[in-house]
């Protein structure tokens, strides 16, 4: 798997599962990239011993995988209620 770089994100809702976070970057199967974020992000496995869900204000390097990603959309904006933009 080439991975050339990682997008930060900071979990700004409840029920986020990494799985979830996964899904929303590539909207398509990505194999193994849950398993290649889970070793990058080993403050992860204290999280989960709680449950699956990641806590609002944790910050995750997701692996980026450019052959995946050809030809994908870029994920979309949100807009946040308090103000600012955020990916």
């Amino acid at each position: 798997m080439p991975i050339e770089s990682y997008d930060l994100i900071t979990v700004q809702g409840d029920n986020i599962t990494v799985d979830l976070l996964v899904w929303r970057r590539y909207r398509t199967f990505a194999p193994n990239i849950v398993e290649f974020l889970l070793d990058v992000n080993p403050h992860l496995a204290k999280i989960h011993v709680n449950g699956p869900f990641l806590p609002v204000g944790t910050q995750v390097r997701i692996p980026l995988d450019p052959g995946i990603l050809k030809g994908r959309p870029e994920p979309k904006t949100k807009v946040i209620l308090w103000g600012g933009r955020s990916k």
